[in-house]
């Protein structure tokens, strides 16, 4: 019974540099809706103002601990926190993330409901203040459910220790401890909870911001922000390869061997993040080679895999110590995006595919699934009612039973981005080729959205893939001039993605008239990332939150007050700002417009439409 326990829940907070995000972090803790839960701040001895920060928080909170330790690194930081806690579940956090506020307490009563030893949340990533989406090819997280390791397998797909909670006694039973001195030592942590775990559940609500600091891909190993992105140095690399042969142990205590083949495959594609180092550096190829060799070589059925095909090629390139041939593939055709047929079957169709120089068996190159490489699109283009996507091609041997168009908008802090979805049904006009038209009305909010294709398989698994420049058969600019609706934006990011600014919607706003202020209401569950300004030449008047709390409301009412912001004998005109650009408000997007006057300080202010429909405000 939780009585027995002095905390429902302890929560070990891993932290090390982290001054300017830590208050954000601790803020998500103590404002938690879950009572009676403890907080043990692990502080590895920062050099930055990180201690000082943890000071004051414990001193105006009793239920927060402070252990200040040596540098020993973030493993021994989780195993002393885990190891003084009094809860009856343990969760362990980084200091630069963030806990949605309701997360501990979905989280605690699914563990009661269910008597679990885990229960795992959805996680998103934090980028720049907004929410961004962590798609796997099996998107574990979409279904609420309860259930052992033998009955769902994919539960290892989800290797993060931070959007879970973890009952205490399978912890210290079973020494579900990070290994001491190991960099990545969230994975065979994860793994051991689960192999001992007796129930796990999943529920489908974001519980965690995960907080990526830095643009560069993590791939590239050119960040420095955090130690776990040194992806090019030996002992580095050979510390995240050990993960292989940690797991290995924990399956053979567990006694469940059999599944070993299966979670390593879908750890693998992990392990080849730091490959490109064997393009700068000989020592580093050596050692690189030699450990994923001898890795390789003990997985059984190597190739019976959901990976990329690039993967295939490494695979078949290192066990046959083809190391010149690996870096030419490196180096020119990992984006061949040509295919072939032959027998029936698809292949892709790289210059080793087929070719008597090398021999390759053929099912190394077979596409069984969908990836970026083998999707292509004609273009996109827009009008002033509709957003058509045009002739989407797959290979015509894959199972595909539908294809859809998602458009995921942004979304900050405490909002649902769900509510910002909308997925659109294309239709098949030719072996999987697929095309479709959007109104551009059946998108209900202002937004941005990335935009993704997803498909759905015979077999009811799906993939989500993001639209990329590289897909198009068309250049950026010719994609974007396709776009004839002055509502509507079509951009490339800087990282090469397609997305779409939705920059009007009609009948969006109700809205209050009175003798102080102009007031807007939103009419959508959706986030509003957008502004709306009255605005005269380059003077700018910005509508203010009527709700000044921290945290963003779904619905939040807009006002701008008289006083501060018009004058005498001027016209000013309401607009949207969204992206970078404005969009001038007009009739069509209030509900029930009326033009009206009001009194204000012995003048009459009247709202009124241009002849072009613009909404325009104007004191005499």
């Amino acid at each position: 019974m939780a009585n027995e326990f002095e905390y429902k829940l302890s929560v070990v907070v891993l932290v090390y540099n982290t001054q300017y995000y830590l208050e954000d972090c601790l803020d998500s803790l103590v404002n938690q809706t879950l009572d009676n839960i403890e907080i043990i701040c692990v502080n590895d001895e920062s050099t930055d103002n990180s201690l000082n920060i943890l000071k004051q928080y414990a001193r105006k909170y009793d239920n927060i601990t402070i252990i200040d330790q040596k540098n020993q690194g973030g493993a021994v930081a989780g195993n002393n926190g885990l190891k003084i806690a009094k809860g009856e579940y343990v969760a362990i956090i980084d200091s630069d993330d963030i806990v949605v506020e309701d997360a501990y307490e979905k989280l605690y009563n699914k563990a009661k409901q269910t008597d679990s030893d885990i229960v795992a949340g959805k996680p998103v990533k934090y980028v720049s203040r907004y929410q961004r989406e962590i798609t796997y090819k099996n998107n574990i997280w979409d279904v609420e459910r309860t259930f052992t390791v033998d009955e769902f397998k994919d539960i290892y797909y989800d290797v993060f220790y931070w959007n879970k909670i973890y009952r205490r006694e399978l912890v210290e039973t079973h020494d579900i401890y990070m290994i001491p001195g190991k960099i990545y030592a969230d994975v065979p942590l994860v793994y051991r909870a689960y192999s001992f775990a007796d129930k796990i559940s999943i529920i489908p609500d974001v519980v965690y911001y995960w907080r990526r600091r830095a643009q560069e891909d993590i791939i590239e190993g050119n960040s420095d922000t955090s130690i776990s992105k040194s992806l090019l140095d030996i002992p580095n690399m050979k510390d995240r390869l050990s993960t292989f042969y940690y797991a290995r142990d924990y399956f053979t205590e567990a006694g469940r061997q059999d599944y070993f083949d299966f979670v390593i495959k879908t750890y693998l594609e992990r392990f080849f993040y730091p490959i490109k180092g064997i393009l700068k550096d000989e020592g580093f190829k050596k050692a690189y080679l030699a450990e994923i060799k001898a890795i390789l070589s003990n997985i059984k059925d190597l190739y019976d895999n959901k990976l990329d095909l690039r993967y295939n090629v490494f695979f078949y390139f290192i066990l046959n110590d083809m190391t010149q041939d690996l870096e030419d593939f490196l180096n020119f055709d990992l984006d061949e995006r040509s295919t072939a047929v032959k027998n029936g079957k698809d292949y892709w169709n790289v210059k080793y595919f087929d070719n008597p120089d090398y021999n390759i068996p053929d099912e190394v190159f077979e596409i069984k699934k969908l990836e970026d490489n083998f999707i292509s699109i004609e273009d996109v283009s827009a009008d002033s009612k509709y957003i058509y996507f045009n002739n989407i091609e797959f290979p015509e041997s894959l199972d595909i039973k539908k294809a859809q168009i998602s458009f995921r908008g942004l979304a900050k802090r405490d909002t649902l981005r769900e509510n910002n979805f909308y997925d659109f049904d294309l239709d098949e006009t030719g072996t999987n080729v697929y095309n479709g038209k959007i109104k551009v009305k059946d998108i209900k909010n202002i937004n941005n959205y990335d935009v993704h294709l997803k498909v759905v398989y015979g077999d009811d698994s799906y993939e989500v893939f993001r639209f990329k420049e590289r897909l198009f058969k068309k250049e950026n600019n010719e994609i974007v001039d396709l776009n004839k609706n002055d509502n509507l934006i079509f951009f490339f990011t800087s990282l090469g993605n397609f997305s779409i600014t939705n920059g009007y919607c009609k009948k969006f706003f109700k809205y209050r008239f009175n003798n102080d202020s102009m007031t807007l209401i939103p009419q959508t569950n959706g986030a509003a990332i957008y502004k709306v300004s009255i605005s005269y030449k380059y003077d700018d008047v910005y509508f203010e939150k009527v709700d000044k709390s921290p945290k963003i409301r779904l619905e939040n009412e807009l006002e701008v007050m008289w006083k501060y912001c018009i004058d005498e004998k001027t016209k000013y005109n309401l607009f949207i700002e969204i992206h970078h650009t404005k969009f001038k408000l007009k009739k069509d997007a209030f509900i029930d417009f009326k033009e009206q006057s009001v009194e204000f300080n012995g003048k009459k202010i009247r709202l009124f439409a241009e002849s072009d429909g613009s909404i325009a405000i104007q004191m005499n």
